[in-house]
């Protein structure tokens, strides 16, 4: 079908989409009208997690969500690979795994949404893998990027990610949170 080399743009013609403008992503910066539309995943989760907490321990919750940021700013998935699922040994950002669990796929969904399925694979492999390394606004921006006339609409996006993540938090304590961070500074 294609092949790509470094840097070179690609174009694709398709009775629905005229073109995507697929390139090799890099170090992405993120546009603003795209960044002021995408929630921070990791302030989002400090601001859920720390409301029942004492000042200090809302310090350590916030550094230690802070310390995992990428050099754009933005929290990227792959800071959370080695925190488990379960269990409040692994500590507070637990949560914060559970709570960005359906992102790839929503994002994935959004940045495909209309495209022939021989034309998804690539836009959702890149997709996910720029949410993982440069998180959501990225990821976003490059998406807006390779498909300008299809208008993918960030506030959407941004819409979709809330909810999964008011849903996911949804059924978590605070005496939880707060019991998690006990047994993270043992």
């Amino acid at each position: 079908m294609h092949y790509e080399q470094a840097g070179e743009v690609v174009v694709f013609f398709d009775s629905r989409e005229e073109e995507l403008h697929l390139f090799d992503p890099g170090a992405l910066t993120v546009a603003p009208h795209v960044a002021e539309q995408i929630p921070d995943a990791g302030a989002f989760f400090v601001e859920w997690a720390i409301r029942d907490l004492t000042a200090e321990r809302a310090r350590e919750i916030e550094s230690a969500v802070n310390g995992r940021r990428n050099q754009n700013g933005w929290f990227p998935l792959e800071s959370l690979d080695g925190i488990g699922s379960k269990g409040f040994w692994r500590g507070p950002l637990t949560y914060l795994a559970q709570m960005t669990a359906d992102d790839p796929a929503i994002l994935q969904e959004w940045a495909t949404d209309g495209l022939a399925s021989e034309q998804c694979g690539r836009i959702q492999a890149t997709v996910d893998h720029l949410l993982h390394q440069q998180g959501h606004a990225a990821a976003a921006t490059w998406a807006v990027a390779v498909r300008p006339r299809t208008h993918l609409d960030a506030e959407v996006l941004g819409e979709r990610l809330l909810a999964a993540w008011e849903y996911n938090l949804g059924s978590i304590r605070s005496k939880d949170v707060a019991k998690s961070v006990r047994r993270w500074n043992r």
